[in-house]
């Protein structure tokens, strides 16, 4: 066989081949697809989306929200002193504050008082501590000065005291009690119910009163409506 003269076979094979090459050809070549590039924006208006990111942001987002710190067994997550019931959480000045009558000023004396450090938790406090703290919150007027006390000038004895708890409740009423029965000024602008330290009534304490002008009712004839005259009564 010559050499020239190929076989059916390798004809064909060939004829595929170009025609496959032919089509690959005729494929546009697809050019990588880039993003288009963002738009710069202004100085001004970066800052401004930073800040509004910080602002987004809650503390603790990013990171692991801190873990509660795990107290011993002996610490007291309530203490009771004075009729009043304090959170072991919080540390001497703000635990006082809880009772009724203290301040932070006298809540910090009180802590002098007693030599315990006002840092200190309440919960950490041993029973020999809570007692100090009890006696100088009962004798706290012995230490302090007059112009701390919030009872001056008793209406019985002319002493000065420093009322804490109920005792502030229950002295605030036999005090008005008392105002009420020699019928002071002040005593009758309590029994009316009306301002006592010479506040504005006319347009500011009105609880309890109609607002507004109440409109009268309008008559029949205004309604097109006739009355009818009253049947006589036999």
């Amino acid at each position: 066989m010559p050499e020239h003269e190929k076989a059916p076979e390798q004809d064909t094979t060939d004829s595929e081949k170009k025609h496959t090459e032919s089509k690959t050809s005729e494929k546009p070549t697809e050019e990588p697809t880039t993003p288009p590039p963002e738009p710069q924006r202004p100085a001004g208006k970066q800052d401004q989306q930073k800040k509004k990111d910080k602002k987004g942001k809650k503390p603790g987002q990013d990171e692991g929200a801190p873990k509660k710190k795990e107290h011993d067994e002996n610490f007291n997550y309530i203490v009771r002193l004075v009729n009043t019931d304090i959170n072991g959480e919080h540390n001497i000045v703000q635990g006082l504050t809880q009772i009724k009558g203290i301040g932070r000023h006298m809540a910090v004396l009180i802590s002098d008082i007693a030599e315990v450090d006002r840092k200190l938790k309440f919960g950490n406090l041993t029973e020999p501590q809570i007692e100090k703290i009890r006696e100088a919150v009962e004798n706290v007027d012995q230490y302090a000065p007059s112009w701390m006390l919030n009872y001056q000038k008793d209406y019985y004895s002319g002493e000065d005291m420093h009322l804490i708890s109920t005792d502030v409740a229950q002295r605030l009423r036999e005090d008005i009690n008392m105002m009420k029965m020699i019928r002071s000024y002040r005593g009758v602008r309590h029994e009316m119910g009306l301002k006592v330290r010479g506040q504005r009534t006319s347009s500011n304490g009105r609880k309890g009163l109609a607002l507004g002008v109440s409109k009268r009712r309008e008559a029949p004839a205004a309604t097109g409506k006739k009355e009818e005259p009253a049947k006589e009564k036999k």
